[in-house]
């Protein structure tokens, strides 16, 4: 947290989050996108390019991104029907304690494209997730992203019977021996077995209370590289735990630069959330100061791929 909150200010200007964009974006692409030893010294160019425009958007991030090109890609739409059951009596999906407990520090950031969410817990021990299909591996928290779309009724990546939600909650974790290695890792990048674990939202009359720590948040989040701290809550109250009913299958990182490996664990029982509180993120504006009214991922093809429901 201490290497944001460094560089990035509340309450600056734009001019002085345009001249500071450049740097920071290069910065947080080593965190957030590419492991850097894997990358030749153009890649943070190629980061900044990406976005959510025609001229950036997914339409040609295969154009930029190898990656992207994959027969094992997401998001992807999950078809109940063509799911293979398995009972989840045999090793039902384990939420650690920590989901229950409160973080000693949560900030959100606007990076330009998203608004991801972390947080810090007192003990070396992070919130993480066992059992299910995840085997014998602990996946420790890393942080939490929104996608959102246009419209109410269209903001999630993944579809479920071909039906899209209002917002999608991707919380990612990464696998690791030492839980404690994990706790300063800011992003994604140098997970090498990677889960994501995604709920959706629907639109209702009326307000989430527990999504309103963060809503209230975003308020401040104008202008993109922005940080602001969160009344730290337990995990719980933004991701309920669950032992059943959910999908599993091999994908993707949905942005550039879309790797692929990733574990997806899909909750489809919609959470609530208020035509208000979404509305709040489309209010973030990208590196060119144009609102990010949508931030989404067209689905993929399966392309053979299995996927199960543990019912």
């Amino acid at each position: 947290m201490d290497f944001v909150t460094s560089f990035l200010s509340d309450y600056v200007g734009v001019y002085h989050y345009l001249v500071m964009a450049g740097c920071v974006m290069g910065a947080f692409y080593l965190h957030d996108v590419f492991n850097s030893s894997s990358r030749d010294k153009n890649d943070s160019q190629k980061f900044i390019s990406y976005g959510y425009d025609a001229h950036n958007g997914p339409s040609v991030w295969k154009n930029v991104f190898q990656e992207a090109k994959g027969q094992r890609q997401s998001p992807i739409n999950l078809i109940t029907a063509f799911s293979v059951m398995r009972p989840f009596e045999r090793n039902p999906l384990r939420f650690s304690n920590e989901f229950h407990q409160f973080p000693c520090e949560m900030m959100v950031h606007n990076n330009g494209v998203n608004a991801v969410l972390y947080a810090k817990w007192k003990s070396p021990a992070q919130p993480n997730i066992t059992g299910g299909p995840l085997e014998d591996g602990v996946y420790n928290f890393l942080n939490v992203r929104f996608r959102w779309g246009p419209i109410d009724n269209e903001g999630s990546e993944h579809m479920v019977d071909s039906q899209q939600f209002s917002v999608e909650m991707q919380m990612a974790f990464a696998k690791d021996s030492d839980s404690s290695n994990s706790r300063d890792l800011l992003d994604i990048a140098r997970a090498k077995d990677l889960l994501m674990l995604s709920y959706f939202f629907m639109v209702t009359p009326t307000d989430n209370p527990y999504l309103e720590p963060l809503i209230q948040a975003l308020k401040v989040l104008k202008y993109p590289m922005s940080c602001a701290n969160v009344c730290p809550f337990p995990l719980k109250l933004l991701a309920p735990a669950f032992l059943k009913n959910y999908f599993f299958y091999e994908g993707s990182l949905t942005f550039p630069p879309c790797t692929e490996g990733v574990k997806w664990i899909v909750q489809p029982e919609p959470l609530l959330i208020s035509s208000r509180q979404v509305s709040q993120f489309r209010k973030l504006k990208a590196l060119n100061c144009v609102p990010v009214i949508s931030n989404l991922r067209p689905v993929q093809m399966l392309n053979g791929r299995e996927v199960l429901y543990y019912g």
